[in-house]
């Protein structure tokens, strides 16, 4: 679990892993420069299982993993995040999947997303098979990677593990992507992993068009993969990645309100109101009169009543979830 500044969640991730039914597991919690009060969290623990790392800068989420997975020597591992929650029986159910069949190198779960107050407003069902999961990944993401079990055998084959090419956002999704494309892979259908939507992590800081479409260069790099065997960045060749996506930009550098429309689209997706009406507005003010801003403003007002009215008599905390849902 690599650390930075996640103090107001850190307990309840650090706990909801330390209360498992499955025991039989280390936790390496890595403090990646915090300047928060993380760190004495974390010495706060004195469970025999935890293992601590200290970096005193921060280096970022990609190094600090790919320096520290290296040192996995157990046959399985896991890279979960400082924000989020596990429902008890998670470990239990994926190890479950692993032990029963040795050909599957990786296993997820469903998740649910939630705000910062634990309140879940969507749940995201993800496919078991690895055939749907094969044939629906070049779509849109079918594993989440905070919620995978790996084997370790990964290690040797993926070097570095997370590929600095991703180091800003969804180095996991490329990682899943490239597993998926030459091994088999599986999801417990149920959804034992609660996914925090905090609005500033570096994914919510700010949506640049790179950001909007970094799965279409995931997508780019499987399809090369499915093709020819190995991708631009595989050959040392990421100026192609790159005029990829410049070809991908250039709607966005010709009319700048449909970077602000499509990341307010972003934003409402994840129930991120406050942002999304600062994209939309600023959409607006840039082309008051384009049919789509105008539409887009009245959608936010639709879709802001809907969402409050939710969070307040609706949404479930996450707490109340997975009692209810675990078998």
């Amino acid at each position: 679990m690599p650390v930075y500044n996640a103090a107001p969640f850190l307990r309840e991730a650090v706990d909801s892993l330390l209360q498992q039914t499955f025991t039989d597991f280390e936790l390496w919690l890595i403090d990646d420069g915090s300047t928060d009060t993380s760190r004495a969290i974390m010495q706060s623990y004195t469970d025999t299982r935890i293992r601590f790392f200290w970096f005193d800068y921060n280096r970022g989420r990609v190094t600090v993993v790919n320096e520290v997975v290296m040192q996995v020597t157990t046959p399985f591992f896991s890279i979960t995040d400082a924000d989020d929650v596990s429902d008890p029986q998670r470990l239990q159910k994926q190890m479950e999947v692993l032990l029963k069949d040795e050909s599957i190198m990786l296993c997820g779960t469903s998740y649910v997303a939630m705000d910062t107050a634990g309140k879940i407003f969507r749940n995201l069902l993800l496919p078991q098979r690895h055939e749907l999961i094969y044939e629906r990944m070049p779509r849109h993401a079918q594993v989440h990677g905070p919620t995978t079990i790996m084997r370790r055998e990964l290690l040797n084959v993926f070097t570095p593990l997370y590929r600095d090419y991703f180091r800003d956002h969804i180095a996991d999704a490329d990682l899943a992507s490239r597993i998926v494309d030459r091994y088999r892979a599986a999801n417990v259908p149920e959804a034992l992993y609660a996914y925090r939507i905090v609005g500033t992590s570096n994914s919510r800081k700010s949506v640049s068009i790179r950001f909007l479409h970094l799965y279409k260069l995931i997508t780019f790099l499987s399809d090369q993969r499915r093709h020819t065997g190995s991708d631009s960045l595989e050959q040392n060749r990421a100026e192609e990645v790159d005029a990829y996506f410049n070809k991908i930009a250039e709607p966005y550098l010709r009319d700048a309100s449909v970077h602000h429309r499509h990341a307010a689209f972003y934003h409402l997706y994840w129930h991120s109101l406050a942002k999304a009406w600062r994209s939309g507005w600023q959409a607006w003010q840039l082309k008051p009169y384009h049919p789509k801003n105008n539409f887009l403003l009245f959608y936010l007002v639709t879709k802001s009543v809907v969402y409050l009215f939710n969070e307040k008599w609706v949404d479930p905390h996450y707490t109340t979830y997975f009692k209810n849902t675990t078998h």
